[in-house]
């Protein structure tokens, strides 16, 4: 008797199964090339060579003191959009400018730390109001590539 109700147990277990749907049919798999989500945005871009750029506040300035930014440079693979860090041809260069007055602020100071990945320093804005930051590549004096965003500060 005890051996007919396993038999049964283990039949129903092992056809009870038969169809299992691990993935929805209307949704594209996450790892299938071209997912929307591993797509990276380039928002910012340099004019010249096409490269992207995303930054972030390491230190924000103050009324009192000067502040850092870290900034990458990337390019998009042509496969599938993700990000591929890349270095520039120079040390790039921060300029912040204020536009409605025609003057800049205190120069940065810009160092490499990784591939494609740098750190601005000095970065001080000498009065509120809006404001350029440039991210240039200068071949001595000669701007190569640049791309800027604007802010309130």
């Amino acid at each position: 008797m005890f051996g007919n109700k396993f038999c049964i147990l283990i039949t129903l277990l092992l056809f009870g199964c038969a169809e299992p749907k691990y993935v929805r049919e209307s949704q594209t798999p996450e790892n299938e090339i071209g997912h929307q989500e591993s797509k990276a945005d380039c928002g910012i871009v340099f004019t010249k060579s096409n490269l992207c750029l995303v930054w972030y506040w390491e230190k924000k300035p103050t009324t009192n003191e000067m502040g850092s930014l870290i900034f990458k440079t990337y390019r998009l693979n042509a496969l599938d959009q993700s990000s591929i860090e890349t270095d520039l041809s120079f040390l790039p260069q921060v300029v912040l400018w204020m536009p409605s007055m025609g003057h800049g602020s205190v120069p940065t100071q810009t160092s490499r730390i990784d591939v494609g990945t740098y750190r601005s320093t000095n970065v001080f804005f000498i009065m509120p109001g809006e404001w350029d930051i440039r991210f240039q590549v200068k071949n001595a004096t000669e701007v190569i590539d640049e791309t800027q965003i604007s802010l309130v500060f």
